[in-house]
């Protein structure tokens, strides 16, 4: 059969030269390269140079001009500026009075109201910034895009789709194309149309991902404001209960069921109307009502619930009492149910008069708010993020398990139907919590309650902004930029649970009073409706101070508070929340007083007052100082206090006491306070830090410092957590202070600095604080940046408020403070520091804060060293900080960097560095990862204070340091790439490099001649030596970094960090303003020239990308459309077994060439091309020029090369579809998922996880961009496009259209850099003397990007520049050897059909001039391959691209018509023809596609083309070879076995022309035997032998060795197909072809084949069916070119009319319509003007093969009556009166003889009709045939041998038989009973008579076997059937004896 082998060796026919090659391994001379091109392996490590000399050296040059910008850094470089503090309020929280503060509360609130210092670098934020925000990029066109790749239903809708597309009007014409101009005048004008409207910043369309970036820049924290994880508003609606009757109040707070918390404090709403809320006033002030709150969830769990409590003014009865009402009476229900309810008002307005201050409960509820936003939410939980209200993005790792973000959702209302009502003796939240829990369970206890029936109707929506008129529990307003909202709001205070802590920021003391229980069982007296009430009372106050919250409904602040009332209860419950605002001046005098009161529910007339006291308690607020909490259980007082009690209670003498002072009451007091410390040791260290006054001895202060370092150690983390600020505040400064203590201060400032050092560790190691992807704590970071100061120092003839270019002069009185001295260390003496240039005052002699802060650094060891590196960045940063703000300090910003700082100061910098260099090399690699990240942004930051060459100095030695040891710890590869990657980011990193050569360098420069300056570009610019290391010192750290990855030997994993780090160089130039100028742009492309020297030396490396990245092979059918290139493979069956690497050489990989032996990724390989892309477009043209004249034209070929890759990795890969983008929601959602199951159940952070992404590149295509092709490289940044909270489809469908608008822009770039690139190449070639490889190589190039997805604006250029390096160098192109001529032809026709005008215009003039310049010697061949290009893509043009193709071929001629040069030529009849034939086979082949279900049809255009293509012998073959696929799908093997049988004899043609050896077969003419119609394959053309110079038909099968492998196959489907005597024939050819090479091993199986085929003829030579044929014939116009048409059908085995009928019928209805076929049940001749016009009509009619007599005596054999038959015959019965059928006497019959074209079988299954042939036969004639038909068939079944009995009686049945031999007689009796009137008819009277006798005899000898053969079963079936034949002979013989008599006249002669 046909192997793949043979399909391979056909598609090598039609692309003979479709395998990639290098261009450096291609057609080449012997060149020399240069050793110094090569990159070394290795690089010796260089000084950088004296960087403050060399500015102030430039800075001296007048010629800069605007380039002086470039050569130091800007006077306003870094900015220390003192801004106002940030508040949420209107006004800030401060205490009420300032006077009586505390020392504690005094420092507490100066921490929380000083102004913030920030240290700002101007700049930095331009080198991450990019005019991608302004961005607005142009819309390319590509045909690949899904609304051309779809077939559209009419050409108007994708008319519409593009602006560009074809329309009837006129094409273009290039009107130049033809005129006489200079090559140098093209290039120009090529250039211009080039260089205009191109993008200006490449990075803007290829930005790094946000992974990428992510080490490179510190975010800023967030300011130190109160933050707010997650918040919720809900907004109360409405409270109704079955009947109104008096006031309800309402206390609404949160509990979390998970950790039986309440987490939020008490919410009063009072939502009476207007008539109930008038009732209860009973004070003077104006009450508020909130009816909104908002409530804060730091971490909430998910069993959150909203728990409501009811509450009504007392009255007599139990709860269930009053409670009954509402469970049984109904408002308006009967006349019955109103009296009651007026009664009911009526007492309870008497009671509210009474008894309005107090309360009592009455019923409760709960939501699980949760579960309803939930539900209700419009999004789920995976898909968003959390609700934040200013917060952190990060949640907490460990708690993920048992918390839970409130995910996204719109406002949702929601009611309430029923209340529980509240239980007398269950009133703590305990027993309510637990109620709670009972109700989620099914309990029937719980069923049983009875239920109050009310609507509580709220709304709950997410918090965006705050709204207005909203208030902080403390009751002071929000700001507010929305003024939507007009009702008061209050904010909730939360209770984080334990754990959760963050710093305070804002001043905050309240005070929570909960009574909780109360016993008076032991009092006498009537006491049982009580009630306490609340006060806080003063030293002086007689009555309690105005410092209680009112409630809803209420004053602001009351004096005094109540607790609800249990009915009739001595031991009441109580749930009572006081909150009370505690006065900032706490005194031991201060204390709660509790009173008890009996309340009288009726009146007396001896007591106005309903209250009676019953007792009295007090507890003081503050114990020795400290302010109370907790559970606290007091005994009761009961005789009343006198009026001047004392807090204390051994004071008061002679009181009586309940139960002997035996505590009865208990209370809990929860404290809020940002001043007020709950932990005893850091209370007692801010009392220490008070005692280290001046006025203090130095023993004192010594002893107090080393006490409160002491105290320090013990406080608990939580607390630590909350007063962070405060305690650093406190801490910091005394770190210098110690220096005034002599000798004893040294060890003092080394404890303090190791407190320092556990408490940043402590921070650190907790889970439950915030930390960035760097590590950093986040309370920590925002500390140092916003609240750290250093102490001012004061300067002599400057003015404080100069200090500081922002500060006013009150603010910086504020940052005054003492000057310390440090004598930490004897032997580092403190000096003065170093004075500015221009003079100023003098400084006191002193060891600063950064000074100190250093060496602690430097000489901390041990354990505390180690902690300390763990969290180097804060030092580092308290260090950058104290540093920036001394230079503000003392007014150095205009002083030299070298001169900034005190002279020793730099040599303990670079200890410390040193030492943290150290440290990285030595230790772990988890540990040393955030160490190194803190080092690079430490002397990142000093690049802008201190001398930048030292700076300079110190990264080198970091980065030498780690090279030398990465060999034996390869983690250091990447520690190394991090650290370079954040030096690198500094916002002057241009200026750092030194981008201008020294002045003295230049001005010899200028005493040389020009040749020697272009020698320097040429050569020292390009090359990465010695002296380019050292001027650009860190460009030069970073191409080493870039070299030593692309090494062949390279297989580290930190290859993406370094060239990522490129990448991201680039983009932050693009992005900067200062460099958008094009000298400035210019001057920075010149620092990466080397860049393209690295990259050329690296080809290898680079080129495994053809392996790694296999979905980028160009020439894969991924599009249906052959108008996208990149599906330019073939789609024949043939074609399709052929692997997609090979189907072109642009695709297939680099081969010769050894891989790394770790290969690069492929996104790592495109992000480096595109750096090197970057390079050639930014660079100055002239340097490039230069460069190129010096290189050798082998690194010419590499530049080629890596050019070639190029356009191979920024290939455009289209729009995507619907069912790309169904796909990515569903791959997004499931991601989200996995993602989020990896953070609960992992530990990763995110530094970690980014990490990850970046190891593993495959992971960041979960969440994509881009490439998107749908492809999953979505690798655009967030601000480029929407960033999808959720999987939205529409809004995914916009962010990708997006991305693919990005990613077609950057195609069309990176392809015209390219096209530029070439143009200079193809200047270079000019003056070569051997130029022929390069011109190959561009070309190469060229036609590579032709294959691949272009825009219309591209493909223009592209055309351009290709028809200027064929006019220069057309040689190239046509030589013999060369492989491009037929690529070009292949591509140019497929751009001719482009529904783009423009490109057709372009692909026309261009196919045009190929052939007018090929036409003196090389035109036949030109001709040839655009035959064999428009044949190759017969699978892939539409009925379109034919249209497109002809408005190409039109635009040709147009040209044909004008080209005067070309007159009196052959050339334009050439060209007319050549377009004429390929018309004809698009257009076929266009048929082909639209009868894609009809394989019949199919195969019909298949052989049209193939005979249209009869002159290209390997395309012929190809096109029988797929005849012969489509026929074995089918198993016609018969047609199969003649497709390769003719493709056999046109290869015997070529072997007989070309070698005529004796032994091969003599051409077609061998065959003939096995078919007549091989004799088509004969070849008359001597066009055969110039395809053979052409290497046309050099393919595999076009060899003896071909011919044998067709024919072997062609003999096995000839067995299939049974027909066995063709294998014979077959083996004729090949036995000679054997013989002759004496293959002896072949004969042997022929002739053992033989022997099998001649068994199988013996034994199923009557057995075998060949075919049934049909005649069809098609009518009507519907049928196309079938129309009037008749054909003869061979269909397999034995087929029925009605099959054939049924299926014909029904495929036509499937494609016309059901009623629109007909099928004509009759054969006779049909007349079309009787059909309908609308309808199609199919006339089917079973046909015999046709023979003449002495055709029959050839045709002996079954075999030879059904092969070569071309004639058949058919039947039709008719009468002379129309009708069909008739009596016997008038029956005609109507013999039709058809001729085919071809003989059957051949390679269609249907062969047109050519002639017909017509014969009338008589009545009698019809009835004589019949006769003998019948009488022939008995004879054959008697003669049968072995004789087959079943068919004898079956025949015998039918003639002797009791049911038909009525038929034989009735003949009888009609004809040959009277001698006819007509003499004419005398002779067939007589033959009938003789025929009848015959039969006779025929049945008598039948009977007589079949009497032989039978068994004794069937002897009364014998003598049945012979008494029937007896019966009939009798009936018979009177007309058998009657004879004409003078018929049987003797004559004698």
């Amino acid at each position: 059969m046909m192997s793949s082998e043979a399909g391979t060796g056909e598609l090598k026919l039609l692309m003979p030269h479709f395998k990639r090659t290098l261009l450096t391994h291609g057609q080449r001379t012997n060149f020399s390269t240069p050793s110094s091109c090569d990159m070394p392996f290795s690089f010796d490590p260089v000084e950088p140079l004296d960087f403050e000399a060399h500015v102030v050296n430039q800075l001296a040059n007048p010629e800069l001009g605007s380039l002086r910008d470039l050569v130091d850094f800007p006077k306003d470089d870094v900015e220390v500026t003192l801004s106002s503090r940030e508040y949420r309020t209107v006004n800030p929280a401060v205490p009420d009075n300032w006077n009586n503060l505390t020392p504690q509360v005094r420092s507490c609130v100066k921490t929380y109201t000083k102004d913030w210092l920030t240290v700002t670098r101007r700049y930095q934020k331009d080198s991450s910034e990019s005019r991608r925000k302004e961005l607005n990029l142009p819309h390319q066109i590509f045909e690949c895009d899904e609304s051309f790749n779809m077939e559209k239903q009419s050409r108007s809708s994708v008319e519409v789709q593009a602006d560009e597309l074809q329309t009837e009007a006129p094409e273009l014409f290039i009107q130049t194309l033809l005129q006489p101009i200079a090559l140098e005048e093209v290039d120009w004008r090529n250039k211009k149309i080039r260089k205009s409207g191109r993008l200006v910043d490449l990075c803007t369309v290829y930005p790094p991902s946000d992974e990428e970036e992510a080490v490179q820049y510190r975010v800023i924290p967030q300011s130190p404001c109160q933050q707010f994880e997650q918040r919720l508003q809900i907004n109360f609606l409405e409270l109704k209960f079955e009947i109104e009757i008096e006031p309800l109040f309402l206390i609404l707070a949160l509990y979390d069921l998970k950790e039986k918390k309440k987490i939020s404090e008490n919410f009063y709403l009072d939502l009476n109307s207007e008539e109930f809320q008038e009732v209860p006033q009973t004070q003077a002030q104006v009450p508020c009502y909130f009816r909104k709150a908002i409530f804060s969830m730091t971490h909430p769990s998910s069993e959150i619930y909203l728990v409501i409590k009811v509450e009504k003014v007392l009255q007599q009865g139990s709860i269930t009492e009053c409670a009954e009402p509402y469970m049984t009476i109904k408002e308006c229900e009967t006349a019955k149910s109103k009296e009651k309810i007026g009664k009911l008002r009526f007492q309870a307005a008497s009671f509210c008069e009474r008894l309005s201050a107090y309360r009592m409960p009455f019923a409760w509820a709960a939501v699980d708010l949760m579960s309803l936003i939930s539900t209700r939410g419009s999004q789920n939980s995976l898909d968003s993020d959390p609700i934040s209200g200013g917060g952190g993005s990060e949640m907490r790792s460990q708690s993920l398990d048992s918390r839970c973000s409130i995910p996204l959702f719109q406002s949702v209302q929601h009611s309430l139907n029923t209340f529980n009502k509240q239980e007398e003796d269950k009133l703590s939240d305990e027993d309510l919590m637990k109620f709670i829990t009972d109700e989620k369970k099914p309990s029937p206890l719980l069923r049983r309650l009875r239920k109050i029936p009310g609507v509580f109707r709220f709304e709950v929506s997410p918090v965006k902004d705050s709204p207005s008129f909203c208030f902080t529990p403390d009751f002071l307003e929000v700001k507010s930029s929305n003024d939507e909202n007009s009702e008061l709001t209050l904010e909730v205070l939360e209770f984080p649970l334990p754990g959760v802590s963050v710093p305070h920021t804002m001043y905050r003391n309240l005070l929570y009073v909960y009574p909780q229980f109360l016993n008076f069982t032991n009092r006498q007296g009537s006491a049982r409706n009580i009630t306490v009430k609340i006060q806080f009372m003063g030293s002086e106050a007689s009555s309690g101070l105005s410092v209680i919250f009112g409630k809803s409904g209420h004053p602001e602040y009351v004096n005094e508070s109540y607790t609800p009332v249990a009915y009739h209860s001595k031991s009441p419950f109580f749930y009572e929340e006081v909150k009370m605002k505690l006065p900032s001046g706490l005194t031991e005098d201060h204390h709660l007083l509790f009173t008890f009161y009996h309340i009288m529910c009726q009146p007396k007339q001896s007591q106005d007052s309903p209250e009676v006291p019953v007792g009295y308690s007090w507890l003081s607020i503050l114990d020795n100082g400290h302010l109370r909490s907790g559970t606290f259980e007091l005994p009761v007082c009961l005789d009343k206090l006198p009026f001047l009690y004392s807090v204390s209670s051994t004071s008061l003498s002679g009181l009586k006491w309940l139960d002997n002072r035996k505590p009865v009451f208990k209370l809990e007091l929860r404290p809020v306070s940002t001043v007020h410390t709950q932990d005893r040791n850091l209370e007692r260290f801010f009392a220490l830090c008070e005692a280290m006054g001046e006025h203090y001895s130095l023993a004192h202060q010594t002893e107090a410092l080393t006490q409160a370092v002491s105290m320090l150690k013990m406080v608990r983390l939580e607390e630590l957590v909350h007063f962070l600020h405060v305690v650093l505040d406190k801490l910091l400064p005394l770190l210098v202070l110690s220096s005034r203590m002599a000798s004893e201060g040294a060890q003092v400032s080394k404890d303090i600095f190791e407190v320092l050092i556990v408490i940043v560790d402590r921070l650190h190691c907790s889970e439950e604080m915030k930390k960035d992807s760097l590590g950093r704590s986040h309370s920590l970071a925002s500390y140092v940046h916003y609240v750290f100061s250093v102490p001012v120092l004061q300067k002599t003839g400057i003015t404080e408020s100069e200090k500081y270019a922002t500060l006013k002069p009150e603010a910086v009185t504020a940052l005054r403070k003492m000057c310390p001295l440090s004598a930490s260390d004897p032997e580092i003496q403190p000096s003065k520091a170093r004075a500015p240039a221009e003079g100023g005052g003098s400084l006191k002699l002193s060891k600063l804060f950064h000074e100190e802060l250093t060496y602690h650094i430097v000489f901390t060891s041990g354990q505390m060293r180690d902690q300390m590196y763990k969290h180097l960045w804060f030092f580092f940063e308290l260090l950058i900080k104290s540093m920036s703000q001394y230079l503000s300090d003392t007014d150095r910003w205009n002083t030299a960097p070298n001169l900034r700082f005190a002279e020793y100061f730099p040599g303990i910098v670079n200890t410390m560095v040193n030492i943290g260099t150290e440290f990285v090399k030595n230790q772990d690699a988890e540990v040393t990862e955030i160490i190194n990240l803190s080092l690079g942004f430490f002397l990142n930051d000093l690049l802008s204070l201190m001398d930048r060459g030292f700076v300079l100095r110190l990264i080198g030695h970091h980065h030498k340091e780690l090279s030398e040891k990465a060999g034996a710890r390869p983690h250091l590869h990447e520690r190394r790439v991090d650290f370079l990657r954040i030096v690198c980011s500094h916002e002057h990193f241009v200026t750092l490099n030194v981008p201008f050569r020294s002045r003295n360098a230049t001005q010899e420069g200028n005493n040389h001649s020009q040749d020697t300056i272009v020698r320097e570009s040429a050569v020292g610019m390009f090359k990465l030596s010695r002296k380019f290391r050292r001027q650009h010192f860190l460009v030069g750290l970073l191409l080493e970094e870039i070299a030593d990855i692309l090494r062949a030997d390279s297989g580290r994993l930190h290859r993406r960090e370094a060239v990522s780090l490129l990448h991201g160089l680039l983009t932050s130039h693009d992005g900067s303003p200062r460099f958008w100028k094009p000298e400035m742009k210019v001057k920075v492309a010149e620092l990466y020239l080397p860049l393209l020297g690295i990259v050329l030396s690296s080809v290898p490396q680079l080129q495994n990308l053809s392996d790694s990245d296999s979905s980028r092979s160009k020439l894969t059918a991924r599009y249906s459309n052959p108008r996208n290139v990149s599906s330019l493979t073939f789609t024949s069956p043939v074609v399709s077994t052929l692997p997609a690497a090979s189907a072109n050489r642009y695709s297939a990989p680099v081969s010769g060439i050894p891989s790394p032996s770790s290969p690069m990724p492929a996104e790592v390989t495109h992000t480096l091309l595109f750096c090197f892309l970057w390079v050639l477009k930014n660079a100055d043209e002239a340097t490039i020029v230069g460069w190129l004249l010096r290189l050798p034209a082998q690194r010419l070929l590499s530049l080629l090369e890596i050019l070639d890759l190029c356009v191979s990795s920024f290939e455009y890969e289209g729009q995507p579809s619907t069912e790309q983008i169904s796909s990515h929601v569903y791959r997004k959602s499931r991601d989200m998922k996995a993602r989020l199951e990896e953070t609960i159940f992992g530990t990763t952070g995110a530094r970690r996880e980014m990490m990850k992404r970046r190891e593993y590149p495959g992971i960041d295509r979960l969440f994509p961009g881009v490439s998107v092709g749908l492809h999953e490289k979505l690798r655009w940044r967030k601000d480029l496009t929407q960033w999808r909270q959720a999987v939205d489809k529409d809004k995914l469908k916009m962010e990708l259209q997006q991305e693919a608008l990005i990613s077609g822009n950057l195609t069309v770039e990176t392809n015209l850099i390219v096209l530029d690139a070439l143009e200079l190449v193809i200047q270079r070639c000019s003056w070569m003397p051997e130029f022929k490889p390069v011109v190959a190589g561009v070309l190469k190039v060229l036609i590579h990007s032709l294959c691949c997805n272009q825009s219309a604006l591209y493909l223009h250029n592209c055309f351009n520049t290709q028809r200027a390096v064929i006019a220069k160098f057309p040689e190239v192109l046509f030589e013999e050897d060369s492989e491009h001529c037929m690529d070009l032809c292949l591509l140019l026709l497929q751009r001719c059909m482009s529904r783009f005008e423009s490109t057709r215009t372009q692909a026309s003039a261009s196919l045009y001039l190929l052939m007018r310049q090929s036409y003196k010697t090389h035109f036949p061949r030109v001709k040839m391959y655009i035959t064999l290009s428009l044949a190759s893509l017969a699978g892939k043009i539409s009925n379109q691209d034919q249209h497109c193709l002809q408005k190409s071929f039109e635009i040709i001629l147009t040209y044909l018509e004008t080209d005067r040069a070309m007159e009196g030529t052959g050339f334009p009849a050439q060209v007319e023809e050549l377009l004429q034939n390929l018309d004809a086979v698009s257009c076929d082949t266009v048929k082909l596609q639209e009868f894609s279900k009809d394989g019949d049809m199919q195969i019909d255009l298949m052989y049209r083309i193939a005979k249209g293509l009869q002159n290209y012998v390997d395309l012929r073959l190809m096109w029988l070879r797929n005849i012969a696929m489509k026929h074995i799908e089918s198993e016609r093997f018969a047609e199969a076995a003649h497709c390769l049988v003719h493709s056999a004899a046109l290869v015997a043609e070529y072997l007989n022309r070309v070698e005529g050896s004796i032994h091969l077969p003599m051409g077609s003419v061998s065959f003939q035997k096995i078919s007549s119609n091989v004799l088509e394959e004969s070849l008359v053309f001597d066009e055969v032998f110039s395809m053979e110079r052409e290497g046309i038909c050099a393919g595999y099968l076009f060899s003896e060795e071909g011919l044998l492998e067709l024919l072997d196959d062609a003999a096995e489907l000839f067995n299939k197909a049974e027909f066995y005597e063709v294998v014979y024939e077959i083996y004729k050819v090949i036995i000679p072809i054997a013989e002759f090479h004496r293959n002896i091993k072949k004969l042997s199986v022929i002739h053992g084949n033989l022997k099998e085929t001649f068994d199988l003829i013996l034994s199923k030579d009557n057995k075998r069916m060949f075919g049934t044929f049909f005649r069809v014939g098609f009518y009507g116009t519907q049928f196309g070119e079938l129309d009037e048409q008749e054909y003869v059908y061979k269909e397999p085995g034995i087929t029925k009319l009605v099959e054939i009928s049924s299926r014909l019928e029904e495929f036509y209805k499937k494609r016309f319509g059901k009623d629109q076929v007909e099928v004509i049940k009759d054969s006779l001749p049909v007349k079309k003007g009787s059909l309908d016009s609308s309808k199609a009509y199919l006339q089917i009619t079973y046909v015999e093969p046709y023979f003449e007599d002495y055709e029959l005596k050839n045709r002996v054999g079954n075999y030879e009556r059904n092969s070569n038959l071309r004639r058949f015959i058919y039947s039709t019965p008719f009468t002379l009166n129309g009708r069909a059928h008739g009596e016997l006497s008038q029956q005609y019959k109507r013999k039709t003889i058809l001729t085919t074209l071809h003989a059957f079988p051949y390679v269609k299954t249907r062969i047109s009709i050519i002639e017909k042939q017509e014969i009338i036969l008589r009545p009698i004639e019809a009835v004589i045939e019949d006769m003998q038909k019948k009488t022939h068939e008995l004879a054959q079944a008697t003669s049968e041998n072995p004789p087959n009995m079943k068919m004898l009686q079956m025949v015998l049945q039918g003639s002797v038989g009791t049911t038909v031999n009525q038929g034989p007689l009735e003949v009888a009796q009609v004809f040959l009973s009277e001698i006819p009137d007509d003499q004419k008819l005398f002779r067939h009277h007589n033959k009938l008579r003789i025929c009848f006798k015959d039969f006779l005899k025929r049945c008598e000898d039948a009977l007589k076997k079949n009497k032989s053969l039978i068994t004794s079963e069937q002897l009364e079936y014998q003598r049945e059937l012979e008494r029937n034949y007896d019966a009939l002979e009798r009936n018979l013989q009177p007309f058998i004896k009657r004879r004409i008599p003078h018929l049987y006249v003797t004559t004698h002669f």
